[in-house]
């Protein structure tokens, strides 16, 4: 113990929205949020989206506009943690391209605390973190689904829940760009060939892990894949979901 303090001193954990030196604290939001940050995170809560898990403003609605207008039929449903604002979006940037990778550790555990009786009734055989293309693995030297899948995997063994990580299943073969400011046929283009996947034959249920979830089509496209390997039933979670109230 006497060398995680030490540790502490000398790499003292930052807040992940503004980047301050945090004192060591026992709580898991005193370890990674400032007092100033603290309230700017946004909690997903209900109602929300049956289908993709955004929040949506009327309890008579099932499902919020993109999937009214867009409904993705490849998964099942997906749930996230927080809905995507500024201070997200700045936080999830400094992971991506400041390789703050440490971040992931509070999404992570906070995803597994929030929702870990929804993977325990989910019941599914494995997490698959979204891959990213291997020209952007070197320039980053890191995948965020990876790290992210991996904690909430570690996590969710606190809760006696045994939810193994798979990368062995599906790869990026095509590096693509930001697709929300492509038509739906547009990104289904591009992402037809973007991703090859293994056979799956002992796996009936797996559950997709991503940062954020966009427009759904990366999500849906690859769980197309992952059901013509064989996987029955494919679901996802994100740290932020964009909303369409």
């Amino acid at each position: 113990m006497i060398f995680d303090k030490i540790e502490k001193f000398i790499f003292p954990n930052r807040c992940i929205i503004c980047d301050e030196v945090l004192p060591y604290g026992e709580k898991l939001s005193d370890r990674f949020l400032c007092d100033n940050c603290r309230g700017q995170l946004e909690y997903i809560k209900e109602p929300t989206c049956k289908k993709c898990g955004a929040m949506i403003s009327d309890n008579e609605d099932k499902y919020c506009m993109r999937c009214n207008e867009d409904f993705h039929k490849n998964y099942e449903f997906g749930f996230g943690l927080l809905r995507y604002n500024d201070y997200v979006r700045t936080s999830l940037h400094k992971i991506k391209y400041e390789r703050r990778k440490e971040y992931l550790y509070f999404y992570g555990k906070m995803i597994a605390k929030m929702f870990h009786n929804k993977f325990r009734k989910i019941s599914a055989d494995c997490l698959i973190p979204v891959p990213i293309h291997k020209s952007r693995l070197r320039e980053r030297n890191f995948n965020q689904s990876s790290i992210l899948a991996n904690v909430i995997s570690e996590s969710l063994s606190e809760y006696d829940i045994d939810l193994p990580v798979n990368e062995n299943i599906i790869f990026r073969d095509k590096k693509t760009e930001v697709l929300n400011k492509y038509s739906k046929e547009e990104r289904v283009s591009i992402l037809n060939d973007a991703f090859t996947v293994n056979s799956t034959p002992y796996i009936e249920k797996a559950i997709i892990v991503d940062d954020i979830y966009t427009t759904g089509s990366t999500i849906d496209n690859i769980a197309k894949k992952l059901k013509t390997a064989g996987i029955e039933k494919i679901y996802f979670v994100a740290i932020s979901i964009v909303d369409n109230l």
